[in-house]
């Protein structure tokens, strides 16, 4: 095992968020899943209700609270890995030892990821309360999962680069939250300003035809492309309708990560020429 990772998993399972984070993280879900629930069963706004309503109204509340969760998290095991080395000024030692920038890269890498990964796994038996309802079967899960693990890595790499780009935690962070912003809500707001815009100015011409999301311009729609929350609704169609938008978010999200890697390493590797 790369020494990197088996070091800061030790010390990251060390601290008291290692078992605090978790619980926290479980008790506002089961917050979340128990609103939900009696939400969708209240009798005196709905009649007649089936399990397979309950199932789902309890797996898309739960999906996208997760995901909000986790990147609320993301950040603080990323955006500090590198700049934490900085203010302990054990940087320069770190990058003139045997491991190379790669390596070291890597270990703060996965360790951050690992970490946002449990809080993911021990949330799989609550997502997975939707079974006893109905309405959701095991791709659905799978998707999902798959879907949040690769945002997750997207954002985990850009803030390993704004932990290269900066001195100091504090700046790093911010800047990561900062990005999650940008992407889901600032995205968003793009999105449904020009939307509006565009009906208002296409009103009275006839309604779309076939699938309303393709019926929008390309130069409107693609903010969305890079929300997070949009690239998880469309992890929600069955696997023959996932081309194109799930796999374009996929790819540009993988993209973004690569590129964010890429200036990471740099970053180390001049730091390492002294």
């Amino acid at each position: 095992m790369n020494p990197m990772i088996r070091k800061e998993l030790r010390q990251r399972m060390r601290e008291r968020r290692g078992w605090l984070l978790p619980s926290l993280y479980l008790v506002v879900l089961g917050a979340v899943v128990t609103f939900a629930y009696f939400l969708t069963t209240d009798r005196g706004t709905t009649t007649g209700i089936q399990g397979s309503a309950v199932g789902v109204a309890l797996f898309l509340t739960l999906s996208y609270a997760q995901l909000a969760l986790l990147l609320l998290l993301a950040p603080i095991f990323s955006a500090g890995s590198i700049t934490i080395e900085k203010e302990q000024r054990t940087l320069a030692g770190l990058l003139t030892s045997l491991l190379t920038s790669g390596q070291i890269w890597w270990g703060k890498f996965v360790s951050s990821l690992l970490f946002v990964l449990l809080l993911l796994v021990t949330s799989l038996p609550v997502l997975s309360m939707a079974f006893a309802f109905g309405g959701v079967g095991p791709w659905e899960i799978f998707s999902a999962t798959l879907t949040t693990v690769i945002i997750l890595a997207c954002m985990s790499a850009i803030g390993l680069y704004c932990s290269s780009a900066f001195q100091r935690s504090v700046h790093a962070t911010a800047v990561s939250y900062a990005t999650v912003v940008a992407i889901t809500v600032v995205t968003a707001i793009i999105f449904f300003v020009r939307l509006a815009i565009y009906e208002s100015a296409n009103r009275g011409q006839g309604g779309a035809t076939g699938n309303i999301w393709y019926s929008i311009p390309l130069n409107i729609r693609a903010p969305m492309y890079v929300n997070p929350f949009f690239f998880l609704t469309a992890s929600f169609a069955p696997l023959k309708q996932l081309y194109p938008a799930w796999f374009t978010c996929a790819c540009l999200f993988i993209g973004i990560g690569a590129l964010a890697v890429a200036l990471t390493l740099r970053n180390l590797r001049r730091r390492g020429d002294f």
